[in-house]
């Protein structure tokens, strides 16, 4: 199984799409592992299921230095991600944000109640119900970020959350 991966779509062809997984090199998304039925370039619009700038959840299956990678949407959370924010990070700062066995981000999402969902090219997907819980998980994601190295963070994290909470 293949790295997650957040991208945009940045460019179509008649029978892919061109993304953005922040990286040297654009990944293709090709039409016929998206649609389920059989694909007709001639008659289909692929712009009908991804525009230009729409962000996705993506699987790298087939990557080598020879050609650009190549994305999939078959699995489980894959697909077009809807609402939400962007947040960049450092993609080395990515373990520690997903935390032993989940623990960061389970922590995240349970004491937030929003949705969460990292790509291993260092771009966070985050969609809470309100801009002003978004604005907090850029505030932790940020703050994990500047002291992944330090020990006891979780704790920290967990009452930084429970002292803004209070504050809303």
């Amino acid at each position: 199984m293949g790295d997650l991966v957040i991208g945009k779509i940045i460019n179509t062809t008649i029978v892919s799409w061109k993304v953005d997984i922040n990286s040297a090199y654009t990944a293709t998304l090709h039409a016929t592992t998206v649609l389920d039925r059989s694909f007709n370039p001639t008659k289909d619009d692929i712009r009908r299921h991804f525009d230009i700038g729409e962000i996705l959840a993506a699987e790298i299956t087939a990557f080598n230095r020879t050609r650009d990678p190549v994305l999939s949407l078959r699995g489980r959370g894959l697909g077009k991600l809807r609402g939400g924010r962007i947040i960049n990070i450092i993609s080395a700062k990515v373990p520690r944000l997903i935390g032993r066995k989940g623990s960061m981000i389970n922590l995240i999402k349970t004491e937030t109640n929003c949705r969460l969902m990292i790509g291993q090219n260092g771009r966070v997907w985050v969609s809470g119900k309100t801009l002003e819980s978004e604005l907090l998980i850029d505030k932790l994601i940020r703050k994990i970020e500047r002291e992944s190295h330090t020990s006891g963070l979780t704790d920290r994290i967990k009452d930084l959350i429970h002292e803004e909470l209070k504050k809303s």
